[in-house]
């Protein structure tokens, strides 16, 4: 059962950088419906999925943390499904003081003139705010009103912002554009509390998953009464506690220092208000956490390939470096449902982020996998590896249309 796992898992991980690529000379949309949103694609991973249950219920390993941390990634194809089979979205033009119940709808959710809304949407008041050194945009805000169709009742009276939703019975309204006159406005619309819901579950679950891998980890210098070299495993217990609340204290500090950057005047540039939000500070500092560990991952393989040695330090570093990646991922896609209520578009960038954390997923797994029990052939694997990482930070941005791109 190994192998037919692993074909189909190196499949999906090639056909997602081929899809890139298709993207890229037959356009998105066509990439989206003809690869990644395809049938054949959702038939593939489904299997995966179900086979890896299969896989995960025979092997020996009984650690909860472990069926939770793979538990997690299949709840979260399950939220994308989800998404795909019931998910709506589109956009809406509003003048002011004028009731709305129709949205024109994207290309995948639906086609026609419009959707009707359960509901009617007025545009009360637009405002522009700029930045006061440059006088360039940084936030633009519709004050709407959400009222019944028939009775005209009002339901709701809320601001919508850049990056500031407004949720009324499970239809999200985003701040997208304006007119030039600064009479209307355009907001996204989007549907999918199904989706949304289960895939934040699976969200919540691998960051649960991650922590508790990560403190079980520790937990064996607890455990053993001696360590060599005549120290008691009390003295690095107490050197452990205090390592681990100053880096507690650090990460609190620094954590508060990322959110705020958003909050300040860039001196460089304008900051588009679209980014103007403390996920996204925290989702790049994250990833760039997990890209720095794997650059130092493969500076060690290069003279491991060579000694053989160098194996537990390569993998000190790769294990922390997937888990910030798998999350800097997740929490980028938070921050792109919150701004335009798409937290997964395909886009080249993330579809290689995606595939480089598969591909590192792999040395993960060198207990199931004999060939990477050799130290060797594990470091070959890692300056392997290397190379798409090397595509996901650089190659997009020359070789793809992204919107990644400037980043």
């Amino acid at each position: 059962m190994k192998i037919p796992l692993a074909i189909l898992y190196a499949a999906i991980v090639v056909l997602l950088g081929v899809a890139t690529i298709v993207g890229e000379y037959s356009g998105t949309d066509y990439a989206r419906e003809e690869c990644y949103g395809a049938t054949w694609m959702i038939v593939l991973w489904f299997f995966l999925a179900l086979l890896g249950i299969y896989h995960i219920l025979r092997s020996r390993v009984r650690r909860f943390s472990f069926f939770l941390l793979h538990a997690s990634f299949v709840v979260i194809l399950l939220g994308a499904f989800l998404t795909h089979l019931f998910g709506v979205q589109g956009t809406i033009h509003l003048r002011k003081s004028s009731f709305v119940c129709r949205f024109m709808p994207s290309a995948s959710s639906a086609e026609g003139t419009g959707q009707s809304l359960p509901f009617a949407v007025r545009l009360d008041d637009f405002s522009v705010e700029l930045y006061s050194e440059t006088g360039n945009v940084a936030d633009y805000k519709s004050t709407i009103t959400i009222a019944d169709i028939s009775s005209h009742d009002v339901i709701l009276q809320e601001e919508v912002a850049m990056n500031k939703i407004v949720v009324c019975r499970n239809w999200r309204f985003y701040q997208w554009s304006y007119d030039d006159d600064g009479m209307g406005a355009t907001l996204i619309v989007n549907h999918d509390p199904w989706g949304i819901t289960v895939t934040y579950i699976g969200y919540f679950l691998l960051f649960i998953s991650i922590s508790w891998e990560a403190f079980r980890g520790c937990r064996h210098l607890l455990r053993r009464k001696r360590r060599e070299g005549g120290f008691t495993s009390f003295e690095r217990a107490i050197l452990m506690i205090a390592i681990s609340l100053s880096s507690l204290i650090i990460l609190f500090g620094a954590w508060f220092f990322i959110t705020q950057m958003t909050e300040t005047n860039p001196w460089i540039a304008d900051m588009q208000p679209i980014l103007n939000s403390p996920f996204l500070s925290l989702h790049v500092a994250i990833v760039s956490v997990a890209y720095l560990l794997l650059l130092l991952a493969f500076i060690v393989s290069i003279p491991g390939i060579i000694t053989g040695r160098y194996l537990l330090l390569s993998r000190l570093m790769l294990y922390p470096s997937v888990a910030c990646l798998a999350i800097g991922i997740f929490v980028g896609a938070i921050w792109a449902n919150l701004s335009w209520g798409e937290y997964w578009s395909w886009d080249p960038k993330e579809s290689w982020a995606l595939v480089s954390m598969m591909v590192y997923a792999v040395a993960l797994h060198d207990r199931s996998i004999p060939w990477l029990r050799s130290a060797r052939h594990y470091h070959l694997f890692i300056a392997l590896s290397f190379l798409v990482l090397l595509m996901t930070c650089f190659g997009v941005n020359m070789l793809l249309s992204s919107l990644h791109s400037y980043a």
